[in-house]
């Protein structure tokens, strides 16, 4: 397979051995071999533009309040659920990210006034 371009990597020496390790405990033509299947695999696992998945933890006592109402005329859909559990994840997911970054910078700010 001809590979018309050459990245250059630097990794530490124990990474070193274990690719090593592992070109002959597989029986890969080489570590270049190696990496390049791991760099394959990566791009194929996230360049499609695909939805990301997201595990969702309903607790028991929702679940089962939820299978209850299901029959009854109060009850939500199926997609309208998904919606209301995916919007709060993704607020409080926002709302961490920027509890972190204030965080951060009120550091910076304190070592910058010290």
């Amino acid at each position: 397979m001809s590979v018309p371009y050459r990245i250059t990597i630097r990794v530490s020496q124990e990474t070193m051995k274990k690719l090593e390790k592992l070109v002959e405990s597989y029986d890969y033509e080489s570590v270049s071999d190696i990496i390049r299947k791991a760099i394959d695999e990566f791009v194929e696992r996230n360049y499609k533009e695909k939805p990301k998945k997201v595990d969702l933890m309903i607790p028991r006592k929702v679940l089962d309040s939820l299978s209850d109402d299901l029959g009854s005329k109060s009850s939500i859909s199926l997609d309208d659920l998904i919606r209301a559990v995916l919007r709060e994840y993704t607020s409080r997911q926002l709302e961490e990210r920027a509890q972190k970054l204030t965080s951060s910078d009120e550091a910076d700010l304190q070592q910058d006034g010290e």
